[in-house]
């Protein structure tokens, strides 16, 4: 039946859009932090396959599906005078300095050639995404535009595309690799072609990708790297192989083929055998060796105490070092619940099976913001995932954990005598700088900051940000520790106020949280890959798609709905935490108000022009409303409040959207420029680098302003039946 394949590939689409996003940021890390322009590829594919009247062959979908697996999986090797990088997963290495957002462990080397053949890589990887979901695109709209009741063919769409996008979640908890998930897209597509030959033709890839990516494949652990699937990033790890003689035993963690952390084995004995090596190579003073261990050191702060909590605990070093010296409750707060598993299994010391420690898997922020708890002390670790939350966002994981109100959280629920520890690595001036003015900004006075290194003895080490409740805590406290005080004069890291391009670093608030964009701007390398974006669309359209039929209300509806949506996912973390659950509650929830809105349509329960009141309505009452607030209520009232608050435009909207596609003269052109204007809409999110995230919202409204107006004007007529 017709609303069965409407249901196949709308839930093909969406499950394989997560799953090719995932592997592109893994294996290429760029698209770790580019992963929304790979979703807008995307879109832009499936609404220029929507224009083509004539089937395309799903096959050439299997084709496109195989060489995303080739080239994310082989090691192509590019040499030249000078630079030697990896093809496709050397990418990152190429474009990285055109990124003004740091990107970790990358080399920043630049050469305009190296440049210039990423940006070609990088668009040909996005070319080919939207070329592999044109077909599919092409039979969802050839679908839409034969069925009798377009509503609810749309609303099957939002069922089936809610089906996969949760598949593709329990796929991901269930910590299969998405080459597996590529495997089973093909077995996916082969029930979709009617064709004999193409049937034959998908047998003869799908058997071709399974020889060729099996190898990648591991479902078992075993002995030697072992690789792990988060419900956010890839996990790597390996046993410790010294490479000098004062590094502890254990293992070594990596995220997306990078290194992250360390599961050390910092016992009495290696402490003891790492400092006589440490003073003996010159690398420390004897009356510095106390001070060294990253992770014992904050008790030198405050000795034995009563309660700590540990931000970004990782697999246990911090926890392990707290329960060293003493600590009588620990609550280890880690977002990562493989993390949290590797460590309760593979750390030497085993501090996650201690008494004292609790373990809970939540965003940080969110466990500040909900908790009733006063602390002694908090200790931050480096919290960056090395990868995006979301793919809705330009939002990494760790984004919210360091801005002023974050830290004011923090000072809230620390005791009268609590210590706030934040270790960073600060790889470029400006970002100890923003993180030192953020501190002073949210604790009243200026942090005391110093650098521990300890030549990997004690861990990687970094840059330590210390500061109390009480501003006359500190000086009080080293007036009485000679030893301590000294080291930090020894050590003291200073960050003077700098200005880049004549601009003073500015602080992280929740508005602006980006830590690693060296001021507020429109970083170069989004600004290129939209222009090319923008570029190959009107190509597209001029040389093959002349004709085609062109909904302006639609699409400005699509560019307001998406990018409406990344604000939704913003808004919600800083609420419920920037979780994976926060992110797929959101999504869910705004798809169930497109079908409440279908239903409304279908009956004409409310007419557009009330539900275009309603909806801006609606947009207005959130740049009212702080969003703080809802943090005073309970969690259910807060649920409920906040649901609806946030949730309430996208329901209006989806009426008006209802009315539009159902009367629609093309509709599976009325799709497709729906979902152009959402890739549009997607872009002009980076406009938040610039002017924070809040503008959005008036942008936002300007545009649903904008598609109210054509609807209502001769250019949106002409497309009605």
């Amino acid at each position: 039946m017709n609303w069965q394949k409407i249901a196949g590939v709308s839930f093909l689409i969406l499950f394989l859009e997560l799953l090719i996003i995932r592997l592109l940021g893994t294996e290429i890390r760029i698209f770790a932090y580019l992963g929304n322009l790979v979703l807008l590829a995307i879109f832009v594919g499936s609404g220029l396959g929507m224009y083509f009247k004539k089937p395309l062959p799903l096959s050439a979908s299997a084709v496109l599906f195989f060489l995303t697996a080739i080239l994310t999986t082989t090691k192509y090797i590019l040499r030249t005078p000078r630079f030697d990088v990896k093809l496709f997963s050397g990418i990152s290495e190429l474009l990285s300095p055109l990124s003004e957002s740091y990107i970790w462990q990358t080399l920043y080397t630049f050469s305009k050639t190296g440049a210039v053949f990423g940006l070609l890589l990088t668009g040909t990887i996005l070319v080919l995404l939207a070329i592999s979901f044109m077909p599919l695109g092409n039979l969802l709209g050839r679908l839409l535009d034969k069925h009798p009741r377009p509503l609810i063919a749309y609303s099957v769409n939002i069922m089936a595309s809610l089906a996969g996008m949760w598949a593709f979640q329990l796929f991901s908890l269930a910590e299969f690799p998405p080459l597996l998930g590529l495997i089973i897209g093909l077995a996916a597509l082969f029930l979709l072609v009617e064709d004999r030959l193409e049937r034959y033709f998908l047998v003869a890839v799908s058997l071709i990708t399974i020889a060729a990516v099996a190898p990648k494949i591991s479902l078992q652990p075993y002995e030697g790297p072992t690789t792990f699937w988060s419900p956010y990033q890839k996990l790597t790890l390996s046993p410790i192989y010294p490479t000098k003689v004062q590094l502890p035993g254990g293992y070594y963690l990596e995220v997306n083929n990078t290194g992250y952390m360390g599961l050390l084995d910092l016992n009495d004995k290696h402490e003891a055998s790492a400092s006589a090596i440490l003073v003996k190579n010159r690398f420390a003073l004897p009356s510095e060796l106390e001070f060294l261990n990253q992770y014992t050191l904050p008790y030198h702060f405050k000795p034995a105490p009563e309660n700590v909590l540990i931000i970004g605990a990782g697999a246990g070093n911090d926890a392990n070092g707290a329960i060293r010296e003493g600590a009588k409750s620990i609550d280890a707060v880690e977002i990562d619940p493989v993390i949290v598993r590797l460590g309760k299994q593979y750390h030497p010391n085993q501090p996650y099976q201690h008494p004292a420690v609790n373990t809970i898997v939540d965003d940080g922020r969110a466990f500040m913001e909900r908790t009733k708890n006063r602390y002694d002390l908090i200790v931050m670790g480096l919290a960056d995932s090395h990868t995006l939350n979301s793919n809705l966002t330009n939002l990494r994981l760790d984004h919210y954990l360091y801005t002023q109100e974050s830290l004011i959280q923090a000072r809230k629920i620390l005791k009268p005598d609590g210590i706030l520890i934040l270790s960073f690595e600060a790889p470029r001036p400006w970002i100890g700088q923003r993180l030192a003015k953020t501190v002073t900004d949210a604790f009243g006075y200026q942090p005391i900051v110093f650098e521990v290194r300890s030549d990997s003895a004690f861990g990687w080490g970094g840059y330590f940000f210390v500061a109390a409740k009480d501003p006359e805590l500190l000086p009080r406290l080293l007036s009485e520790k000679p030893e301590l005080t000294n080291f930090i004069k020894g050590h003291e890291k200073s960050f003077p106020p700098l200005t880049i391009n004549s601009s003073t670093i500015n602080s992280l608030t929740d508005d602006w949280p980006y830590l690693y964009l060296d001021r507020p701007r429109l970083p170069l390398i989004h600004i290129l890959m939209a222009l090319f974006l923008a570029g190959t669309l009107l190509v597209i359209k001029s040389k093959f798609l002349r004709s085609a039929e062109f909904n302006l209300p639609m699409f400005f509806w699509g560019a307001a709905f998406l990018l409406f949506e990344f604000q939704n996912i913003s808004k919600a973390s800083l609420l419920f935490g920037l979780t994976w659950q926060t992110n797929m509650i959101i999504i869910t929830s705004v798809l169930l108000m497109i079908l409440l809105a279908n239903l409304v349509a279908e009956r004409k329960l409310l007419k557009p022009n009330l539900a275009f009141i309603g909806l801006i309505g609606s947009l207005a009452l959130q740049l009212i409303i702080p969003l703080y607030k809802f943090n005073q209520l309970s969690t259910i009232a807060k649920l409920i409040g906040a649901g609806i608050i946030l949730n309430l435009p996208f329901f209006f909207g989806a009426i008006i959207f209802a009315y539009w596609f159902a009367n629609a003269k093309n509709r599976s052109a009325a799709f497709a420029s729906n979902l152009l204007g959402s890739a549009v809409g997607g872009l002009l999110e980076m406009v938040s680098f610039l002017t924070g995230i809040k503008s959005l919202l008036l942008v936002t409204i300007a545009l649903y302003i904008l598609g109210w107006i054509t609807a209502n004007s001769k250019f949106g007529k002409i497309n009605k039946r």
